[in-house]
């Protein structure tokens, strides 16, 4: 993203992808409770849609696999 996520700027470009795959995000966001900040909520909506990509076989990822101290394989997808 060109722009950061608290910047109003940021917060546009988000929604557009966003609004792509989950309509309405500016309800949930005027909806959120007050100790929520907008940047937490836009974060949880691009953690669902990378899980949905996970789950469809679309998702990439950022390295192999590498594996934590309980034997986990751990990456970052998106």
């Amino acid at each position: 993203m060109a722009y950061r996520k608290k910047t109003a700027q940021g917060k546009a470009d988000r929604l557009g992808l966003l609004n792509r795959v989950f309509p309405g995000m500016e309800q949930h966001l005027s909806r959120r409770a007050q100790l929520v900040a907008e940047d937490d909520v836009l974060d949880a909506a691009a953690a669902a849609w990378t899980a949905l990509n996970m789950q469809d076989g679309r998702a990439e990822r950022v390295c192999e696999p590498e594996q934590d101290e309980n034997g986990l394989a751990v990456t970052i997808h998106y």
